[in-house]
């Protein structure tokens, strides 16, 4: 049963936003993702993200605690394999919000339950517009972001479905469209 939904892409395509207000829309959770870099001020520790330290992290990793992490950007990001087993186990859906790797490495393990969606910018421009609106990093890591655009756009082939978010409502309505086709499925 394909039940674990990933939305990748490169930073500022929309995926927060469009989990969020997916999750709330369609009742289905979003896992949460374990991360080194520093909280944002809106986020919520639990909700967001799990902040914790590079030593911790680096820890769980020697514990083989992680399904998959991936350093981006100088921070480390990972998904816990403890939190995956009760949703393959029960067949519950879950929604994912991953880099690229990340997405792919989570597609390579459990291919018969992996559903993803690849979102892209309209352009680059569009991009480096929306990483500067959301003010929530400096210049020199919004470059960081935008040197990432090319590889991670490379990889979107990898992926079941690929949209470009230059709609925000038409774009929501579609990955909508695409997760009903698939609980439909099974």
């Amino acid at each position: 049963m394909k039940n674990l939904f990933i939305v990748s892409g490169s930073s500022g395509s929309g995926k927060t936003t469009l989990l969020e207000l997916l999750s709330r829309d369609l009742n289905i959770e979003i896992s949460v993702s374990f991360t080194t870099r520093n909280k944002r001020e809106y986020e919520i520790d639990g909700v967001h993200y799990n902040f914790i330290s590079k030593e911790k992290f680096k820890k769980m990793i020697n514990e083989n605690l992680f399904l998959e992490y991936e350093n981006v950007h100088g921070d480390l990001y990972g998904t816990a394999l403890s939190s995956l087993k009760e949703y393959i186990d029960n067949k519950k859906l879950l929604f994912f919000e991953l880099d690229v790797n990340g997405a792919v490495s989570l597609m390579n393990y459990y291919p018969n339950n992996t559903v993803s969606i690849f979102l892209s910018p309209p352009n680059l421009n569009e991009l480096r517009k929306r990483l500067v609106l959301r003010s929530t990093e400096t210049e020199q890591e919004i470059n960081k972001r935008l040197s990432r655009f090319e590889e991670e756009d490379n990889l979107k082939k990898e992926f079941d479905y690929n949209l470009i978010n230059d709609n925000f409502e038409t774009t929501f309505e579609k990955i909508k469209e695409i997760i009903n086709r698939h609980k439909k499925e099974d």
